[in-house]
């Protein structure tokens, strides 16, 4: 009974001892450990039900049958215009192209809260020219980024140009809340309509069309902290 005794004891000294000595750390002592149970954390697809995309929805919802198309703000138009000449006493017909809008095309999906994501799979189901992704933490970084600043890019391969139909891989390597996928708009010739204004001659009117997704995969794991905690 007196050795089990002095057993506990000696196991309670080392415990407080312990304790002691952790306090006596700085957060960047004791933040290695845990950065390496992050790590050794296996990386798993993020479940489809804990993604959301208000304006398309198909492309979280886990099925690679349905797909999205980026909804298209813009339209371009082609003609010849009458430029003045150097002197301006004579003017010169010019073929310009003029963008009403944008080309640029976007599409927003939010996680049910903050996660680390590891990599982003897109599966197109279309060419996309210039696709890009970019991240934010918080409904403030969000709101700001609809100006066009607030969200923080992806390097890896941004603004590749998506050829065929095989998933692309993008490494993220961040904590995030919200994914934007962007990409530019391509021109719909088989809809381009002509015109004659009586004034610069004739043009051509070209409507733009987005391109589609299948669908659009997160990879991560559950962190070990949350914003507030870092």
């Amino acid at each position: 009974m007196k050795k089990w005794a002095f057993s506990i004891l000696l196991l309670l000294s080392f415990s407080i001892a312990g304790c002691a000595g952790l306090q006596g750390k700085s957060g960047t002592e004791i933040l290695p450990s845990r950065l390496t149970w992050l790590q050794d954390t296996p990386i798993e697809e993020i479940a489809s039900s804990r993604l959301t995309c208000d304006t398309h929805p198909e492309i979280v919802d886990g099925n690679l049958e349905t797909v999205g198309t980026f909804e298209v703000r813009g339209a371009v138009e082609k003609k010849y215009d009458i430029v003045e000449g150097e002197s301006g006493f004579y003017g010169k017909n010019q073929y310009v192209t003029e963008l009403d809008g944008t080309i640029r095309c976007e599409i927003l999906i939010k996680l049910e809260k903050p996660m680390y994501v590891s990599s982003v799979e897109v599966y197109p189901a279309s060419p996309i020219p210039t696709l890009a992704l970019s991240t934010a933490l918080d409904e403030s970084e969000r709101h700001f980024g609809e100006s066009g600043t607030g969200f923080k890019p992806v390097h890896d391969k941004q603004y590749e140009d998506v050829e065929g139909t095989k998933p692309v891989k993008f490494q993220v390597e961040r904590e995030l809340l919200y994914l934007r996928v962007t990409a530019d708009a391509v021109e719909d010739r088989q809809d381009a309509t002509r015109f004659d204004d009586r004034v610069s001659n004739e043009g051509i009117d070209i409507p733009l069309k987005g391109a589609s997704i299948r669908e659009v995969k997160l990879y991560g794991r559950q962190p070990l902290y949350s914003k507030t905690e870092k």
